[in-house]
């Protein structure tokens, strides 16, 4: 029986080992993918080839498999080889028309699987919306900022004792949005010193846990407030979001869309724009220098607040959502949250659906961009694909910084953060 127990923990310790040797040898293998182009920009029809080294320990011959098409659409090309040269190149083709083309590669060797892309950007200022912008969109959104700015504010502040600092006070804050008892929420922080100060609102990233507060940009002498875009006060325990974040909630981004006065976002953006009437409430703001600040959802709702309201005297938005969401019926990727890809379009491809989303679509207020905006985003995301955010970005003709990392993907860089808080920073009139 002891002969037979040493045998089988012989036998669980080899596979072990053969678990581990394998997870250590497919972690030790990297594949690069890029254009052959160092900004990843080209001519439309120019052609573009593919360049991929395979870094680390692997078995030669190994197997090559690539697939060439659109980003986020079906493949139009596809191919494999075997090889034992760990560099070599891919013809990708070209595009007759603005976009963007995406190479995946797949390396195989034996049970180890490795796959990375890069995505090639064939003239992008120049790509066109496809969504339509309603005759009455200007008056849509008038009527409904007219009717909740109706509702007074009756902001309440909450101070948080335990992440004041020497500096800066922190509070929760709280207002009313559209109607009454119908409260949003954010982290405010406040210079203690005597004075009057310029103020920067931040505007979330998708999701339900709210943000912490900036208080990097609040230790210098700066008004902040993180927005929360969901009405519940930001203060509860994690265990009260991570639920949120684990229920059909996190959906919200779907709910009502099949009616223009119903769909989610009518209720957030009426909070965003109420948050710069609290900002301009606050007896400390200097009363002419308000930034608003934003990526993914945040930066969609960056471009939606301040073409809504001109007191925003500039903006910042990396890798905006809800841009240009018909993309997808027009064979081209379309806006964050993707209402037209092959998993929602069977659930959203209605006509009160396809009516409401323009009114919702930062292309259509881009169009009414009259401030300096700083633009910054990478060609491989995934989440919001570069072919949406540039049809936002093209229609906008006041002046424009932009901040390209070719291999960024969907996640907001330090270069990022660190160019735009110092741009707004310089662009403040002391």
């Amino acid at each position: 029986m002891e002969n037979i127990r040493g045998g089988f923990v012989r036998i669980i310790l080899f596979g072990l080992f053969a678990i581990f040797h394998l997870t250590c040898y497919s972690e030790s293998i990297t594949i690069n993918v890029v254009p052959d182009h160092d900004n990843w920009i080209y001519n439309t029809g120019e052609n573009v080839i593919f360049k991929v080294s395979v870094l680390g320990d692997i078995h030669k011959p190994f197997s090559v498999s690539y697939e060439i098409g659109l980003e986020k659409m079906s493949a139009w090309e596809r191919g494999s080889f075997n090889t034992s040269n760990k560099e070599f190149v891919i013809n990708g083709g070209s595009l007759e028309m603005p976009g963007f083309l995406r190479c995946t590669v797949t390396i195989t060797d034996g049970n180890i699987k490795k796959t990375e892309y890069a995505t090639a950007a064939f003239q992008p200022t120049e790509i066109a919306p496809t969504i339509e912008c309603p005759e009455d969109f200007h008056d849509f959104w008038e009527e409904t900022i007219s009717r909740v700015r109706q509702v007074p504010l009756d902001t309440q502040l909450t101070l948080i004792e335990d992440k004041c600092t020497d500096t800066y006070n922190i509070y929760q804050v709280s207002y009313l949005n559209n109607e009454y008892k119908n409260r949003s929420y954010g982290i405010l922080t406040i210079p203690k010193k005597n004075g009057k100060f310029p103020a920067i609102i931040r505007f979330p990233g998708a999701g339900v846990h709210p943000l912490g507060g900036n208080l990097a940009i609040a230790d210098r002498d700066i008004i902040t407030l993180d927005l929360y875009i969901h009405p519940f006060p930001v203060l509860w325990k994690k265990e009260f979001y991570d639920n949120l974040r684990d229920s059909p909630y996190i959906d919200y981004k779907f709910w009502g869309s099949y009616g223009r006065d119903s769909y989610y976002f009518k209720r957030v953006i009426s909070g965003c724009v109420k948050a710069v009437d609290v900002i301009f409430s606050l007896p400390q703001f200097d009363g002419k220098n308000l930034a608003s600040w934003g990526s993914s959802q945040g930066g969609a709702l960056s471009i939606i607040t301040t073409s809504l309201d001109k007191r925003i005297n500039m903006l910042v938005a990396l890798c905006p959502a809800m841009c240009d969401f018909t993309g997808y019926l027009h064979g081209r990727a379309g806006g964050w949250p993707h209402f037209f890809n092959q998993e929602n379009i069977k659930n959203y491809k209605t006509e009160d659906v396809l009516n409401t989303l323009p009114y919702y679509d930062v292309v259509n207020f881009a169009r009414n961009i009259t401030v300096p905006g700083f633009y910054s985003w990478g060609f491989k995301d995934e989440t919001t694909p570069p072919t949406s955010f540039y049809s936002a970005y093209n229609v906008i003709k006041a002046p424009k910084h932009v901040f390209i990392i070719p291999e960024g993907q969907h996640r907001i860089y330090p270069e990022q953060t660190e160019k735009t808080n110092q741009w707004i920073l310089d662009s403040f009139q002391k």
